[in-house]
């Protein structure tokens, strides 16, 4: 045999060889695009676990509608299909079941509720198996400053399942998501108020503002919307703020959600007592571009929008920025990323 054929014969069997694995390989960056995609790793695309050769049936889905120059578009619309037809969507099988999720912000939800969304015998047990709720409010610009409670209510044994309050509404629009509290064929009532004349106590409308919302003969997660108006209704209880609200017991700055964002973002803190308090944003230089909040701050749970603007009004550039909440002679801090 002569050299070069024997050269060439050694050199097809090492294409040969290292094809399939460096395909894999390259392909590997998917797992980050999607969210909790590190729970499963390849095994959410492909029928073997290590990744390569048969995908299936979320992969499939994948490659043949939900790419971008190779990169996955992680949505809505994927997370609200079911690839594997097993009555539970991909994004609630990821923990992401409204697709809000961005590539490189926190994981969403509960690594340990996570499956397998393209295989249809792998579906969440126990907890993990509930629906969630995710509503949005839109036009609450009247209430600025104003404090906020939401209650989600067993509309057949009056059980309250879940309670948010919000001390001081911060925008005109904001929004909750409250994860597996709902079951199938349930029937909810979402009950909100605003204390318009901040005596602490819930007043009947019109003196106090509030609303309910049914959910009823609920089959999947719920995604519901809720635009400011005059249809007020008596959601009943003379609750007072002051018992509604539970102190917390430590003062914490959370992780700003969504992360990355465009162009707003929730910027989540508790204190466990009344504090004099500062939030700012700082640009990766140092510099000061937006103070969100400086003054007394209640004992409690508080959320603050950003919508990347400075404090002079302009619209800020993309790029990752980092906020601090000072306290008492303490900082703490957080980093985020704006898209455009």
């Amino acid at each position: 045999m002569s050299q070069l054929k024997l050269i060439n014969i050694i050199t097809l069997t090492f294409i040969v060889l290292i094809g399939t694995p460096t395909a894999s390989l390259a392909k590997a960056f998917r797992v980050g695009q999607l969210p909790n995609g590190s729970v499963n790793g390849c095994a959410n695309c492909h029928v073997n676990p290590a990744g390569g050769g048969t995908r299936n049936a979320f992969g499939q889905l994948v490659e043949n509608s939900y790419l971008n120059n190779g990169n996955v578009v992680w949505g809505p619309a994927l997370a609200s299909a079911d690839a594997d037809g097993d009555g539970f969507s991909n994004g609630h099988e990821l923990e992401d079941p409204f697709g809000l999720w961005a590539s490189g912000s926190a994981q969403p939800g509960t690594a340990g509720f996570v499956s397998l969304p393209g295989v249809s015998n792998s579906t969440p047990g126990g907890a993990a198996e509930m629906f969630s709720l995710h509503t949005s409010f839109t036009g609450m610009g009247s209430y600025t400053n104003g404090y906020f409670e939401l209650k989600l209510i067993d509309a057949d044994n009056g059980e309250m399942l879940h309670q948010e309050t919000v001390n001081n509404i911060s925008a005109a629009d904001f929004d909750f998501i409250i994860m597996h509290v709902l079951t199938s064929e349930g029937n909810y009532d979402l009950d909100f108020w605003v204390d318009v004349n901040r005596n602490n106590t819930y007043d009947a409308p019109p003196t106090d503002h509030a609303w309910r919302v049914q959910l009823n003969g609920v089959i999947n997660n719920v995604s519901s919307s809720f635009t400011s108006n005059s249809n007020y209704t008596d959601i009943g209880g003379t609750v007072s703020v002051d018992e509604a609200v539970e102190v917390p017991t430590i003062t914490q700055l959370y992780p700003n959600y969504p992360n990355p964002f465009n162009p707003t973002t929730k910027i989540r803190f508790e204190l466990a007592q009344q504090e004099n308090i500062s939030l700012d944003v700082f640009d990766v230089r140092g510099t000061l571009v937006a103070n969100l909040f400086k003054g007394m701050q209640s004992a409690g749970y508080h959320e603050i929008s950003w919508d990347s603007r400075s404090n002079s009004g302009e619209s800020l550039p993309a790029g990752v920025y980092i906020y601090t909440l000072r306290y008492a002679g303490s900082m703490e801090t957080g980093r985020m990323m704006l898209l455009k």
